[in-house]
């Protein structure tokens, strides 16, 4: 494993635990929105990297903001018990995008990945939980 990517696993678990730490039961802010940006990020960073050349690129990353924006937006809508786990599976579900998107090594650098995957796990166990 590269030394980033271990700086990476350090930082990004302190901030998960960070993240889940503050006591604030609330995921209707953060917890949703956080996670219709998170899928931005993808978006935006492979455009600007102009990792996203291939039109197959291009449609996954939309397909992928759209999708958890899509989990987010239901959460709002139904049972707030229900949302909170709804928004918990969608974080989860991101962490395996972050997950793949390392593996693949595009679109993302892949100390990126790698933290916003550990991130995500944080945030979405802490839902769950």
């Amino acid at each position: 494993m590269r030394r980033s990517s271990i700086l990476s696993l350090v930082i990004s678990t302190a901030l998960g635990i960070a993240i889940v730490s503050d006591g604030d039961d609330d995921w209707t802010g953060f917890g949703t929105w956080g996670l219709v940006a998170c899928a931005l990020v993808y978006l935006v960073a492979g455009l600007l990297r102009a990792e996203v050349r291939r039109t197959r690129l291009v449609w996954a990353q939309v397909a992928g903001v759209v999708g958890f924006g899509a989990v987010a937006g239901i959460a709002l809508l139904v049972d707030p018990e229900v949302g909170r786990y709804l928004v918990a599976a969608g974080w989860l579900a991101h962490a395996g995008w972050d997950l793949a998107h390392f593996r693949a090594n595009l679109v993302v650098p892949t100390w990126y990945a790698l933290a916003c995957a550990v991130v995500d796990a944080f945030v979405g166990v802490s839902l769950a939980w």
